[in-house]
């Protein structure tokens, strides 16, 4: 399906900031001159979030997730960890992202840098 059909689909539409249309990262090569859409080398491997598609950025992303859990820990008592979590360490569940991909924040930064917005 066409991604304004999804969207509409699932709810989002271009009046709520909360819930602004969204077209998925799929293409993994900016390069050629013209795209092969037969070539399986062309997409981002999609059995990966965003944030797993380099090695760095997933290393970042499980070390963010394990510190946290070593805090939750800590704020439970478990470990050696339990003196940051008397001196005020957050008890945050673990994650791994931060914030959802299409917050107003993001849409707002977007759209002030496209017509007609940007004039």
């Amino acid at each position: 399906r066409e991604p304004g059909q999804l969207n509409s689909l699932a709810g989002r539409s271009f009046h709520d900031l909360t819930q602004y249309p969204v077209v998925p990262w799929v293409l993994r090569d900016y390069d050629s001159e013209e795209l092969d859409l037969s070539n399986p080398e062309t997409f981002r491997d999609l059995t990966k979030p965003m944030g797993a598609l380099g090695a760095a950025r997933a290393t970042q992303f499980q070390e963010r997730y394990e510190g946290l859990a070593e805090l939750e820990a800590a704020s439970r008592g478990v470990g050696d960890l339990q003196e940051e979590a008397d001196a005020g360490a957050s008890a945050v569940k673990p994650f791994h992202y931060g914030t959802h991909y299409s917050c107003a924040g993001y849409v707002l930064y977007y759209l002030l840098r496209v017509e007609p917005f940007s004039r």
